[in-house]
């Protein structure tokens, strides 16, 4: 069972001498502390069940791109009233049982180490989620002004660091963190060439099973036009006898038939690019409005000109040799 946050914090590893070490790291740029406020919306709770998130002056702009209406008060004001922004308004309704509405206040029951008090919060802003976009690391459902967060609580309430390294000094850094998380059992890492090689694999094994489902689905496509082309011509085959033996030539037959297969082909191949990069560009909204924001829609022109052309030859191919088979019977056995 883990902890609440509150006894996690009474005995926090982000110490001044970690603190120290980590300004300390090869070609750090830029060191941002995460604070996290632990609160319950039930007064008479033992421990919390909800987190307030701190931000910053410099996340003020970011915020008010945000807004769903409206413009965020002076960061000194809402620091000083202890004026809340709901960051996400779907959850907040889900938690409290209410519409966030600006200007209305929530009570939460503060958890500061072994203390507890119930303090009350005005509504400053509600922000539109549809707006977040890529900075939903810095979006949670409630958001606190630090200073406002550091002037309540007297716990440490460090999260977690951001560090920001020099690209050219990452792995340097990297192993210098790995030997600052060995001396402290109780912290551990992630960092940015990790996510993006996991990210890299996984993006690796999903090309992998999409290919095979694509190269499976055009063997099907293939041997289902094979089907379809030999049994038009074997069926009309008397049709075509009939048509020689009034002054049809063979070649003339063949154009027609060529001509007939490829509409057919034709007709097939625009449904599919039309359906299919449709329901492909609904999917990707689909996921990047509520999953993944960072996914964009490219249709694959390379990969639909390499399959029509494959269909095309195809149809060309299977109809010139069924015709070439069928032109070696006499028109008397194929009338039969």
């Amino acid at each position: 069972m883990e902890n609440p946050l509150e006894i996690l914090q009474g005995s926090s590893p982000f110490t001044e001498e970690v603190e120290k070490e980590l300004s300390q790291l090869s070609g750090v740029q830029k060191i941002m502390n995460d604070q996290h406020l632990p609160v319950s919306y039930d007064l008479q709770a033992l421990e919390s069940d909800a987190e307030i998130v701190g931000f910053e002056k410099a996340d003020m702009a970011l915020l008010q791109s945000c807004l769903l209406n409206g413009n965020l008060s002076d960061y000194g004001q809402m620091a000083s009233e202890d004026q809340m922004v709901i960051g996400r308004p779907g959850d907040f309704e889900k938690y409290f049982g209410i519409h966030p509405k600006v200007g209305s206040s929530v009570t939460l029951k503060i958890f500061d180490g072994q203390h507890t008090e119930n303090l009350e919060f005005e509504i400053a802003a509600v922000l539109d989620e549809s707006k977040i976009g890529n900075h939903g690391d810095k979006i949670d459902m409630l958001l606190l002004p630090v200073d406002s967060m550091q002037k309540i609580a007297h716990s440490n309430l460090t999260y977690q660091y951001v560090i920001r390294v020099e690209d050219s000094l990452e792995q340097q850094a990297e192993s210098e963190l790995d030997q600052i998380v060995s001396d402290n059992p109780r912290l551990s890492v992630d960092s940015l060439s990790a996510a993006i090689a996991q990210n890299e694999n996984f993006l690796q094994g999903t090309q992998l099973a999409l290919a095979i489902a694509i190269v499976l689905i055009g063997c099907f496509s293939v041997m289902n036009l094979l089907n379809t082309t030999l049994t038009g011509i074997i069926v009309r085959r008397r049709e075509f006898s009939i048509m020689r033996s009034v002054g049809m030539s063979q070649k003339q037959l063949s154009v027609m038939v060529h001509k007939e297969g490829l509409i057919v082909v034709g007709m097939g191949l625009v449904l599919s690019v039309v359906i299919g990069g449709g329901i492909g560009y609904v999917l990707c909204s689909f996921l990047k409005n509520s999953l993944m924001n960072y996914l964009n829609y490219r249709f694959p022109f390379g990969i639909t000109i390499l399959n029509c052309a494959v269909i095309i030859l195809c149809s060309v191919l299977i109809t010139t040799g069924a015709l070439k088979q069928q032109s070696k019977s006499s028109m008397m056995e194929a009338l039969r």
